[in-house]
């Protein structure tokens, strides 16, 4: 189970270090042991930081099925599309076995960083999601 979690850190790790310049949020992966996700993202406007730590179902009932899902043993990846951008949503599974997600972030649709917070707000807007 240790060589797992160190497993998971080294991948989210990677994560943010390939973000670069962009402003993507992560939990801390030394607490995925003790996550227990939200099966509800909280009502009000979506942020980055409100889609972490939730369920794969909260995310999905706020923004809809993601436009693509890669799916590997212990986690997943959903993206949403917005007008120039790509929304990223890393799930890892817990030491309880729920997938929670753990990492968002944001990519030009031509290629590079862009802002998270902004790309979220375009994903909103092309899917019609409610913001609160």
């Amino acid at each position: 189970m240790k060589l797992r979690m160190l497993g998971l850190v080294c991948v989210s790790a990677a994560l943010v270090g390939c973000a670069g310049n962009s402003s993507g949020r992560s939990i801390d992966p030394t607490h995925l042991a003790s996550i227990n996700p939200s099966q509800q993202i909280n009502k009000g406007p979506l942020t980055p930081n409100s889609l972490l730590d939730v369920a794969p179902a909260a995310l999905s009932m706020r923004l809809g099925p993601p436009a693509f899902k890669r799916t590997e043993p212990d986690a997943e990846v959903w993206q949403y599309a917005g007008g120039n951008c790509a929304l990223f949503v890393y799930f890892y599974k817990a030491t309880n076995g729920a997938l929670a997600s753990t990492y968002v972030d944001a990519r030009k649709t031509l290629g590079g960083p862009t802002d998270t917070s902004a790309c979220l707000a375009d994903v909103v807007s092309r899917i019609e999601a409610p913001i609160s």
